[in-house]
């Protein structure tokens, strides 16, 4: 079936590329101090992901669809593979020469692609316990994968997607909150009294949607078990990354130490008040106060150097493309298409409030980047993968599974 002019969505590039072109800017800001080698890096970079994007936007659904579990296959195969001869200061790259690639943003799309394929195909009886345990696994082996790394951050992406894709395909609320809730209880751990009341949580919410006492008891004990074990695998996590956690609750007991990035992020935003200092000329960024301040901390430059506006606006254009998605998946005929798509904005939207999260001290630094503004090449090259397959397949949306 030939399309028509007015079947190609065309909203979700435009807001790509406005995204894009703001990060471009933020870049060579971040980067001006340096000589900008990152900026030119990163045009690369786009250059790549627009490419990649654009060919997978063409690709039809039925050959993503049959090639959704090979994807996901290879995926977890680099997640392995990084385990035994990754490199990289942190050991989550996979390189030759000059080309590096981190398999753990791979995992992003290709976990969405999975769950689509498997959620799709078993519409109809997704309620059953073996395709619901199905479901935990495909998602549990790339979140396990991660998490042994140790990525933290970017693992967390995973159950979020599980989440929003099963509630999206009509998986009960009870099944969805029972496949996230061990990531709440790791985060709980943290305080004693905050696990507690997040197991007393689960508990009511359980018996409160038809859950015998007796098994809602069970799944608090089994919560409480992870619950009892996550300490243990703090121990696990490198130096760096406890400090990231522990320093989010009192920055300034270390101001000079693990708290300080926090700190200068939140100096560098609120500096930039409403219009900003204006492009270039902002003093954390210029002086290169803000360590990471070209990948993890993009926000913070765009907040300084273009202020409340300059971040207002980038939060709206984030908003719209994800609201776009969503649009667009109602639309779709597909439900392969239509979960993929909601994969995609559930990756993007997760990430974005978890980044502006961390520059503004709301939410601990995880690491995870700033889709479309970070830079980059993975994260560059994996998000406009996932776009290129929401685009694509909002264009196709009168098309049928």
């Amino acid at each position: 079936m030939k399309l028509g002019r007015r079947d190609y969505e065309m909203m979700i590039p435009v807001l790509t590329l406005a995204l894009m072109t703001i990060g471009a800017f933020a870049v060579y800001s971040a980067s001006n101090a340096g000589g900008g080698s990152h900026f030119y890096r990163q045009l690369i970079y786009m250059g790549i992901g627009l490419g990649v994007g654009i060919v997978i936007a063409l690709v039809p659904d039925r050959l993503t669809f049959a090639f959704s579990y090979v994807a996901y296959t290879v995926a977890l195969m680099l997640l392995a593979l990084v385990l035994l001869v990754g490199t990289g200061p942190t050991g989550r790259w996979l390189g030759v020469g000059a080309f590096h690639i981190q398999p753990s943003e791979l995992a992003k799309p290709a976990t969405v692609l999975a769950l689509a394929r498997f959620l799709s195909d078993q519409r109809n009886v997704l309620t059953k316990p073996m395709n619901v345990l199905s479901m935990v696994i495909i998602a549990a082996i790339p979140f396990g994968l991660i998490l042994i790394e140790p990525d933290m951050g970017t693992s967390l992406v995973i159950p979020v997607i599980t989440g929003a894709m099963a509630f999206y395909a009509g998986i009960p609320l009870l099944i969805v909150v029972l496949v996230v809730s061990p990531v709440a209880v790791m985060v709980a751990s943290i305080n004693p009294y905050a696990l507690v009341i997040v197991i007393g949580a689960l508990i009511l919410f359980a018996y409160f949607t038809g859950v015998r006492m007796p098994l809602a008891l069970l799944w608090g004990a089994a919560m409480g078990g992870i619950g009892y074990l996550t300490p243990k695998l703090w121990m696990q996590l490198q130096p760096y990354q406890r400090d990231r956690l522990t320093t989010f609750l009192s920055p300034e007991s270390d101001p000079l130490g693990a708290g300080y990035q926090m700190i200068q992020s939140k100096v560098a935003i609120g500096s930039g008040e409403f219009w900003g200092r204006g492009f270039l000329q902002g003093s954390q960024t210029q002086r290169g106060f803000l360590p990471e301040q070209h990948t993890d901390f993009i926000f913070s430059v765009i907040g300084e150097e273009l202020g409340f506006a300059g971040a207002a606006l980038v939060l709206i254009l984030f908003w719209l493309l994800i609201l776009r998605m969503l649009y667009m998946a109602r639309k779709v005929h597909n439900p392969f298409a239509r979960l993929t798509i909601i994969g995609v904005a559930s990756v993007i939207g997760f990430q974005v409030l978890v980044n502006v999260g961390m520059t503004v001290g709301l939410m601990p630094i995880t690491g995870l980047p700033l889709p479309l503004l970070s830079y980059g090449g993975s994260s560059m090259l994996t998000t406009m993968m996932m776009i290129g397959l929401a685009t694509g397949m909002s264009s196709r949306w009168k098309q049928r599974g």
